[in-house]
């Protein structure tokens, strides 16, 4: 693995850090929304905002691997880095969406716990790709073992959760069916994250 010394590099890790914070923004957003779903009619356009602009982020690091004679990881992982990123986004924003279509009024602790699940996440992720920048290779493991942690509290919130309104889905089959389609959502995203870290753990192996 090259480290991110040259000014080509560097432009490579710019635009995964970019990524990354860009998750880290959307993560924050959807906290807030999480946490006040009343909020809908401000917040979810501004994490749609941050998805397109991901994808701009996207496009920019195909162009910048497409026309770069060295790189400093394989073509085929800084692609597959990119990708992941994006799709940590993409379900964070699909869950704005769906609170704000099913019109979603009042938090519950299983949306707060993936709030606070996801925002853990993504911070992990900025910290990896600091790592990845400065070659640090073994440091990246204890972030990648974190966020596989942390996207296990997000199976066990889903859980958790769909025992609770499986209790009361016969009095109110309309939210039952709409909230699990949303629980389900946000722990796609914390699986879309650990997504990340399993792209990061296998340029590990490569280069340890």
């Amino acid at each position: 693995m090259l480290p991110f010394t040259n000014s080509k590099n560097q432009e490579f890790f710019r635009l995964l850090r970019n990524k990354a914070e860009n998750a880290v923004e959307t993560a924050n957003l959807l906290s807030q929304l999480l946490n006040e779903p009343a909020r809908s009619p401000e917040l979810t356009p501004a994490i749609k905002e941050l998805e397109s602009k991901g994808d701009h982020l996207t496009h920019d690091l195909f162009a910048l691997i497409h026309k770069s004679f060295f790189a400093p990881l394989e073509r085929d992982d800084l692609s597959s880095l990119g990708v992941a990123l994006d799709s940590v986004v993409d379900a964070m924003e699909a869950t704005a969406a769906r609170i704000s279509i099913y019109k979603v009024q009042e938090s519950d602790r299983f949306l707060k716990a993936f709030a606070q699940i996801l925002r853990a996440q993504c911070a992990e992720l900025v910290a990896a790709i600091d790592l990845l920048a400065g070659n640090k290779v073994p440091q990246i493991k204890e972030r990648v073992i974190q966020i596989n942690f942390l996207e296990n509290q997000g199976d066990e919130t889903l859980r958790n959760a769909l025992v609770s309104i499986f209790e009361t889905a016969s009095a109110d089959p309309v939210r039952f069916i709409t909230m699990k389609e949303i629980y389900e959502t946000l722990e796609q995203a914390t699986d879309e994250a650990e997504s990340v870290a399993n792209t990061l753990e296998g340029v590990i192996m490569k280069h340890s």
